[in-house]
C-alpha cells in the first residue's frame, strides 16, 4: 500500500493594502495547510480592476504577478510557529511548567492562551495596517503628505 501526499496551492497573507481595495498576498505550496515553501506573491481585489485583471481559482481577480514579498514570508512563517510553539512547549516541558506555576491546568491553559492569541493576532494587524493606509491615504488627498492629520 503506497501512502503520497498531496500538496495544495493556497494564499496566506495580506499587506500592501491599497485605495481600490487590492492587496498583496503570497501563493504557497501548503501540506496539510502548513505552508512549505512560497512560489510567488500577487496583488488580488475582489473585483476587476481594468481589462487585465484575471480571475483566480481563489475567487479574486489577479490585478499584479510580483516577486516575492520576503516580509510576508517571515510573517506567515513566524505566525505559523507562534501558533504551534506553545503547544510544542507544553509537550515537551509539561513538568517543568507545572513546577514553575504551580498547576498543571493553569499551565495548559496558558499555553492554549499563547496558541489562541497567534491565531486571532492577524484579524487585529490588518485592521490597524488598513486604518493607518486609510488615514495616509486621506492625508495624500488633502495634499498633506507628510503631516498627520
Amino acid at each position: 500500500m503506497a501512502f503520497a501526499f498531496h500538496g495544495i496551492i493556497t494564499f496566506y497573507g495580506e499587506r500592501e493594502y491599497e485605495p481600490d481595495g487590492s492587496f498583496v498576498t503570497t501563493e504557497w505550496f501548503t501540506l496539510a495547510y502548513l505552508p512549505i515553501f512560497p512560489i510567488t506573491s500577487k496583488r488580488m481585489c475582489a473585483y476587476p480592476k481594468g481589462d487585465l485583471s484575471t480571475y483566480d481559482a481563489s475567487g479574486y481577480f489577479v490585478h499584479e504577478i510580483l516577486p516575492l514579498n520576503l516580509n510576508q514570508v517571515v510573517a506567515v512563517y513566524g505566525w505559523f510557529a507562534a501558533i504551534f510553539a506553545p503547544i510544542i512547549v507544553w509537550g515537551t516541558f509539561q513538568d517543568a511548567l507545572t513546577k514553575m506555576v504551580g498547576d498543571e491546568d493553569l499551565a495548559a491553559g496558558l499555553c492554549l492562551l499563547f496558541s489562541a492569541t497567534a491565531f486571532v493576532s492577524p484579524y487585529f494587524f490588518r485592521r490597524w495596517a488598513k486604518q493607518r493606509k486609510m488615514k495616509e491615504w486621506q492625508r495624500q488627498s488633502l495634499g498633506m503628505h507628510g503631516r498627520p492629520l
